[in-house]
């Protein structure tokens, strides 16, 4: 890839995060770069070319990230709890303006939906499969049900409006990361629950 290509590539990306897709144009991102407007349209045909390659450069690094923490975690466990703790590693690459004009670009929006079902979700399965082997997460606890769960709430949490009045996002998202932990977590045998503890 020629150098021009890769900083069109990247001016672009770093518009369209900060700004939206939307708001973005060609000429802005022909400007920031710079280089001529024909030149970007010989490189990628229109906008939605260069958003095309945008998200399959977003999807790949994202996948690193997450392959990144699993590979150094010691365990499933300390592995599902890092992915929580450092979703900001994952944040960098997206934002909330980027994901909702997104779904205005139906090519691309599909693209990062299908790279979701057919290489994140079996991975994070897995993940949680190996868990339940080690007996580290419950084995009464489906894996895909597990998945579908955190799906659901980190879909859920991207709509601010719901945890108006509760706190911080931090905060927020500590205690769901906690409430999960221990209701996925093998206890060894005999030791109580925590509501038979406080009984």
């Amino acid at each position: 890839m020629s150098r021009k290509k890769e900083e069109v590539l990247q001016t672009g990306r770093r518009l369209f995060v900060e700004h939206g897709i939307i708001d973005t144009s060609m000429e802005q991102i022909a400007e920031a770069v710079p280089v001529s407007k024909m030149t970007i349209y010989n490189y990628f045909q229109n906008k939605e070319g260069l958003l095309d390659q945008i998200v399959d450069r977003i999807v790949n690094e994202m996948m690193k990230e997450y392959r990144d923490i699993v590979d150094h975690a010691n365990s499933p466990l300390e592995a599902l709890d890092r992915l929580t703790k450092e979703r900001e590693r994952f944040s960098v690459h997206v934002s909330d303006k980027f994901i909702s004009d997104l779904a205005k670009f139906p090519d691309q929006m599909e693209k990062l939906i299908r790279f979701n079902q057919e290489h994140v979700v079996p991975e994070f399965e897995m993940l949680i499969f190996k868990g339940q082997q080690m007996g580290q997460i419950r084995k009464d606890i489906s894996p895909q049900v597990l998945v579908a769960f955190l799906t659901f709430i980190k879909e859920f949490s991207a709509r601010t409006e719901w945890y108006q009045g509760l706190g911080s996002l931090n905060a927020i998202s500590e205690q769901l990361s906690t409430i999960l932990y221990y209701g996925i977590i093998e206890r060894p045998e005999g030791e109580p629950s925590s509501k038979e503890k406080s009984d």
